[in-house]
């Protein structure tokens, strides 16, 4: 059981849209599908803290000071209090040990998580303790997932100004780990605007993992986890010829127009990726595949 079990920077502006697509084929998943309604994450610290006031006060600093209440000190070694951001309340708890292999194997992400630095990935995996931050079933449409999701990234941000932080793993069935640096470069993206903004802005890279692998043939593939959370189809390219970098920025850029409403990418929909490259959608399982570019 699982500890859960108890309850690239900047995308661009613009991305491939939808074109004409043929009738779904029978038995394939459809989307969008219910959310996963609870919303979780772990961050991790270089050290073991002697108290939990330090971060109570960059939630407060961040938020105000009716921001927490019902700080638990009752069990002596999992101090816990409740954080109320964007009108949502979040069970903040903090652990004084590495993070259990049951729940995340965190040396294995780092070692595969190509957006980490050397020094970045030595930090998560020889990580000391860590807290554990949990919403309890306000996603339960695509809508109010993404606003549950947007407040925990801005309660990540506020806990990661504490001294020995390290990064953030959203719980999803991705191996995302995300850095202190990287986390707040997204943050500033997030400045000034809302959850619901008009720019359709979404903070794709602290929620959705992008990464690369090979098929049986030796082929490339390089897709997302973390959109099946929100009720989606994962994205991927297979057998691509163009530079990891422009695949990771379409992936973002695409996966940021699902997860806001914009875009619903659908089995046999032909996709123009530029003026003169166009490329069909292949359903696998829960993914879909961007072949021809």
């Amino acid at each position: 059981m699982g500890l859960f079990d108890r309850f690239k920077e900047k995308a661009p502006n613009a991305a491939p849209q939808n074109s004409e697509a043929k009738p779904p084929e029978a038995g394939l998943p459809q989307w969008p599908q219910p959310p996963q309604a609870d919303t979780m994450c772990l961050l991790l610290m270089d050290r073991v803290l002697e108290d939990i006031e330090p971060a109570v006060a960059c939630v407060r600093a961040a938020f105000g000071e009716g921001a927490v209440s019902h700080i638990d000190r009752s069990h002596p070694r999992v101090p816990a209090f409740t954080a109320t951001v964007e009108g949502l309340e979040f069970w903040v708890s903090y652990l004084p040990m590495p993070v259990p292999p049951s729940t995340a194997d965190i040396p294995t992400a780092a070692k595969y998580s190509f957006l980490l630095t050397e020094e970045e990935k030595a930090a998560f995996s020889s990580h000391k303790s860590f807290w554990m931050l949990a919403q309890k079933g306000a996603g339960t449409t695509l809508p109010e997932k993404r606003r549950a999701c947007w407040a925990l990234s801005l309660l990540c941000a506020a806990l990661l100004d504490q001294e020995g932080a390290v990064g953030v793993d959203p719980v999803n069935r991705g191996g995302l780990l995300v850095s202190k640096r990287h986390y707040l470069q997204q943050r500033e993206l997030m400045e000034s605007k809302t959850w619901d903004n008009p720019d359709h802005f979404f903070p794709v890279p602290l929620w959705v993992w992008v990464y690369v692998t090979t098929t049986d043939e030796g082929r490339p593939t390089i897709q997302t986890h973390g959109l099946d959370d929100f009720g989606l189809p994962e994205l991927g390219f297979f057998d691509s010829k163009r530079e990891v970098g422009e695949l990771l920025d379409l992936l973002y850029s695409m996966s940021c127009l699902q997860i806001t409403g914009r875009q619903l990418y659908r089995n046999m929909a032909l996709i123009p990726l530029d003026e003169k490259t166009e490329v069909v959608c292949k359903q696998e399982g829960g993914t879909l595949f961007f072949i021809g570019a």
